[in-house]
């Protein structure tokens, strides 16, 4: 009975389904293995990481957003995270002439330093727009870092009007000889603008 179900199947297709399977089964462990070793062996740093933010100042009032500064590592070169304010949004423009102001404000669990600009790129010569900063401490005794932009901004009521605004983040290599001291810690950077109505 066995003898009779041998000779029922086809042998030449099962040398070639068995073929087919082990050459399946070979290419998926090579894949694998490849994956794994690129992975592994490849160290890249993202050094402009989009920071997704928009602020559409509409009317007067304050506005804040707080980003997630997160896989920074030690390094050469520096991380740049852009965000715009704009005058308008999907549901129309401002329908007054604004002025702002923005400050910016970061945790201090990693030693970054900062600079910010206004409309411009870091190519060669470029203005810092941070005037001051400061320390301050909340009522749970956490630490804050605070960097002032003296300056005003303003958007007129009569066009779409956006400011693009790079923030240029340094975390210098010489803190690499830590690295379980900062891997995993997140640095929180907020943007705080007040809008207010020309007067």
């Amino acid at each position: 009975m066995i003898k009779n179900l041998f000779e029922k199947f086809d042998k030449k297709r099962l040398k070639i389904v068995t073929e087919l399977i082990l050459i399946l089964a070979f290419l998926v462990i090579i894949v694998n293995i490849v994956d794994r070793s690129y992975a592994r062996y490849e160290s890249t740093v993202d050094v402009s990481a989009e920071a997704n933010v928009a602020f559409f100042v509409v009317d007067q009032g304050t506005y804040e957003h707080t980003i997630s500064l997160t896989g920074l590592t030690p390094s050469l070169d520096a991380f740049y995270y852009d965000f715009y304010v704009a005058n308008y949004n999907d549901q129309g423009r401002a329908n007054v002439d604004l002025d702002y102001k923005i400050t910016f404000e970061t945790t201090t669990n990693l030693p970054l330093t900062y600079e910010i600009i206004r409309n411009e790129s870091f190519e060669e010569l470029h203005h810092n727009i941070i005037d001051d900063e400061y320390d301050r401490q909340d009522e749970y005794d956490v630490f804050y870092h605070v960097f002032v932009d003296d300056d005003t901004y303003s958007f007129t009521h009569d066009s779409n009007q956006v400011d693009k605004y790079t923030i240029k983040v340094i975390f210098p290599e010489s803190k690499k000889d830590k690295p379980d001291f900062y891997q995993g810690v997140i640095e929180l950077f907020s943007i705080i603008i007040d809008a207010s109505q020309v007067a």
